[in-house]
C-alpha cells in the first residue's frame, strides 16, 4: 500500500504572512468634500474611513476611479495527483490479494511430506529387559494442511504434494471429529502393534475388540437399526478377539438370513438387535448389513506394560513400524543390522500389513533423511518408488514375516529371534 505524505501544517497551498492582507486600500481619487451627497447606489457597499479614502468590497463599484482592490484570500482547491492515487489503489489491491491468497482457506487440503520419527525414544517397557540397538526404525507422517490459493499453486508445481477436496478428506465429518477419529485409530494401532510383537515373541495376549459404525447406508438392513458411533461387539453371541471376526461370522450367513448383533451405543448399555442380511452389490451370494466400520480395542490383557508416546499424531499407518521396534527392543542383537530403516503400513491382529495413504509424501520425507530402507505395503509400492529417489531402497511387504525377511537381508538378526515370552513362562532349570 502506498500512503500519501502528510500535508504541510498550513495546507499544501500556504501563502507567506507578508501576502495575507485581508483587503487592499488606497485610491487616486481626490478626497471627497463633506458637502458631497452620499452615493445612492445599492449594488456595492461604499463608505469612508477616517482618512476619507474610499473602500470598496469585492464586486462593488466605487464612486469614482479607484485602484482595484485585492479580493479576499481564498484557498485554491487541492489538486490530487492522479498518478499517486492510481499507485495507492494498485498497492491496496495487491496487498489485499496477497493477504487473501496466503491466509484465506479454500475447500481443499494439501498432502505434503511430513516427518520421519525414530520409534526408540517413544517406547517404554516395564516388566522385562530392554536391549538398545545401533540402528533405528522410524515411522513416517504426512503433513495435512487446508490450502490457500498460494498453497494450491505450490501443489500444482510440486510433484511431492497432492491436492484433495475437503469432502474427500473429512468424509462428512467436522474437523475436530476427524481429528478425534484419527487419534482413536492411532491408539488402536499401537495396541495391535503391541499384541502382534508380543505374540511373535511367544507371549500370550488376550484381546477383545469392537467395530465402531462410521456410516450406515441408507436403505440398507442396518438403516434405522444401527446408528453412527455404535460399537458392534458380537455376532450371534460370539465376541471378537480379532479384527476379521465380524466379517468371518457374517460370511457364514447368506443373504436373507437374520443375525443377532450385540451393540454398545455411544451412551447406554449393550443390547441385541436383529438384522436380516442383504446381498452385497459386488457379490450377490454374500450377505451384508450395510455399514462401514472401524476397529477399536475394547480390552487388552498384556503380560508386560508397554507405552508408546505419539503425542498428537493420528492415523493407523505406524502399526508396522511400532511392531518391528518393539521386537527389536525386547530382543538381544540388532533387528536392522545397525542400519537406519523406516516403515509405513497398518498392522492387523493376524500380522498382515495393510495399505495407507500418502505413501508418496512419506517416501519424499524419508529420502531426505539418513535412511537406507523403506518398508511399504505392496499396494503402495509404486507410489513410494516414484518419490523415493535413486538412493533409497523401497521394499514391498504383505505381512510381518515379509518385513522381518527384508531386515534379515539387510544384515539384521530377524532369523534368530528368540521366543522371549515362552522363555519367560518356562525358564530353564
Amino acid at each position: 500500500m502506498v500512503t500519501p505524505t502528510d500535508p504541510d501544517p498550513e495546507g499544501a497551498d500556504a501563502i507567506s504572512h507578508g501576502l495575507k492582507a485581508d483587503l487592499q486600500t488606497g485610491s487616486s481619487t481626490p478626497p471627497v468634500t463633506p458637502s458631497a451627497p452620499p452615493s445612492s447606489r445599492s449594488d456595492g457597499a461604499a463608505g469612508s474611513d477616517s482618512h476619507g479614502t474610499t473602500i470598496t468590497t469585492d464586486g462593488a463599484d466605487g464612486d469614482g476611479p479607484t485602484t482595484p482592490a485585492t479580493p479576499t484570500e481564498r484557498r485554491p482547491a487541492r489538486r490530487r495527483n492522479p498518478r499517486r492515487v492510481a499507485l495507492w489503489v494498485v498497492g491496496f489491491l495487491l496487498t489485499a490479494f496477497l493477504l487473501g491468497a496466503t491466509f484465506v482457506p479454500l475447500p481443499y487440503y494439501l498432502f505434503k511430506p511430513g516427518s520421519v520419527r525414530d520409534t526408540e525414544p517413544l517406547i517404554s517397557v516395564e516388566g522385562t529387559p530392554i536391549y538398545p540397538s545401533d540402528g533405528s526404525i522410524s515411522y513416517t507422517t504426512v503433513s495435512l494442511r487446508q490450502a490457500s490459493l498460494l498453497g494450491l499453486m505450490q501443489g500444482w508445481v510440486d510433484d511431492d504434494i497432492d491436492i484433495y477436496s475437503r469432502s474427500r478428506v473429512l468424509q462428512g465429518r467436522g474437523v475436530q471429529e476427524n481429528r478425534e477419529v484419527n487419534l482413536q485409530m492411532m491408539d488402536n494401532s499401537k495396541q495391535v502393534a503391541t499384541q502382534v510383537a508380543l505374540e511373535r515373541l511367544g507371549y500370550d495376549v488376550d484381546v477383545t475388540v469392537g467395530q465402531v459404525v462410521q456410516a450406515v447406508e441408507p436403505g440398507s438392513p442396518a438403516d434405522g437399526v444401527l446408528e453412527r458411533n455404535d460399537t458392534i461387539v458380537a455376532v450371534d453371541g460370539e465376541r471378537f478377539d480379532d479384527g476379521e471376526d465380524m466379517s468371518r461370522l457374517l460370511g457364514e450367513h447368506p443373504p436373507g438370513d437374520t443375525v443377532t448383533v450385540t451393540v454398545l451405543p455411544l451412551a447406554g448399555e449393550e443390547k441385541d438387535v436383529a438384522i436380516t442380511l442383504a446381498p452385497a452389490p459386488d457379490d450377490p451370494d454374500r450377505g451384508i448389513m450395510g455399514v462401514s466400520v472401524i476397529q477399536v480395542v475394547l480390552a487388552y490383557d498384556f503380560p508386560i506394560d508397554v507405552e508408546i508416546d505419539t503425542g498428537d499424531v493420528g492415523g493407523p499407518s505406524a502399526g508396522l513400524a511400532f511392531t518391528l521396534a518393539l521386537i527389536d527392543d525386547l530382543t538381544p542383537g540388532d533387528l536392522t543390522g545397525g542400519h537406519n530403516v523406516a516403515a509405513t503400513g497398518t498392522i492387523s491382529g493376524d500380522s498382515t500389513v495393510g495399505p495407507v495413504g500418502g505413501t508418496g509424501q512419506k517416501a519424499a520425507a524419508v529420502r531426505e533423511k539418513d535412511v537406507e530402507l523403506f518398508l511399504v505395503p505392496t499396494k503402495d509400492y509404486k507410489d513410494a518408488v516414484e518419490h523415493a529417489g535413486d538412493d533409497l531402497q523401497v521394499v514391498a511387504v504383505d505381512d510381518l514375516d515379509d518385513a522381518l525377511a527384508a531386515l534379515a537381508d539387510l544384515g539384521g538378526n530377524a532369523d534368530d529371534l528368540p521366543q522371549v515370552g515362552a522363555a519367560s513362562a518356562h525358564p530353564a532349570n
